[in-house]
C-alpha cells in the first residue's frame, strides 16, 4: 500500500495557503457572478459582481486559504500527512463559516461538519481510494482483513 503518512519533503504552508486562497477567490468570483446574474435586481453593471456579492469572493478565499494553511501546518507539526490533518483543517475552515454568520453555534456546527467530511474523505483515500497503487495480492489481503473469518465468528 502506498504510505502517505511520512513526507520526504514537507508542504510549505505559506505556499499552500497562497495557492488555495487564490483558488478559493476564483471559485468565489464564479459563485458571485451567478449570484449577480440570478438576483432579482436587473440592469446593473458588471461591477455588481464585486459590489453586491463581493463578500462571497472573500469568504471562499478565506475558507480555501485557512483549510490549506492549517492542513500543511498541521502536517509539518505532526510529521505525518494523514486524515487527522484534514479533519483539523476542516474544523478551522468550518469555523470561518460560523464567523461569517456571527454565530458560535454555527461556527461549532461548521467545525464539526467540515472536520467530519474532510477527515472521512481523506481517510477513505479521496478520489483515488485506499487501494490505489496496491497490487492485486495486496488488494485481496486488504479486502480479506475487512471481514471477520468463520473462526472468529465461532469463537464469539
Amino acid at each position: 500500500m502506498v504510505d502517505k503518512t511520512q513526507h520526504d519533503e514537507p508542504k510549505d504552508w505559506k505556499k499552500e495557503t497562497a495557492k488555495y486562497t487564490l483558488g478559493g477567490a476564483g471559485l468565489g468570483l464564479f459563485v458571485s457572478a451567478f449570484q449577480t446574474a440570478y438576483s432579482p435586481a436587473k440592469g446593473g453593471s458588471a461591477l455588481d459582481v464585486f459590489t453586491k456579492h463581493g463578500g462571497t469572493i472573500g469568504f471562499m478565499a478565506a475558507m480555501g486559504g485557512v483549510f490549506a494553511g492549517v492542513d500543511a501546518a498541521t502536517a509539518q507539526i505532526r510529521g505525518k500527512d494523514d486524515y487527522v490533518n484534514s479533519a483539523v483543517a476542516g474544523c478551522a475552515a468550518g469555523l470561518i463559516a460560523g464567523v461569517r454568520k456571527r454565530s458560535i453555534p454555527a461556527a461549532l456546527g461548521g467545525c464539526a461538519f467540515f472536520a467530519t467530511a474532510m477527515g472521512t474523505y481523506d481517510y477513505s483515500g479521496g478520489f483515488e481510494g485506499k487501494m490505489h497503487g496496491m497490487t492485486r495480492t495486496q488488494r485481496d489481503e486488504y479486502r480479506a482483513g475487512l471481514f471477520a473469518s468463520e473462526e472468529d465468528l465461532k469463537r464469539h
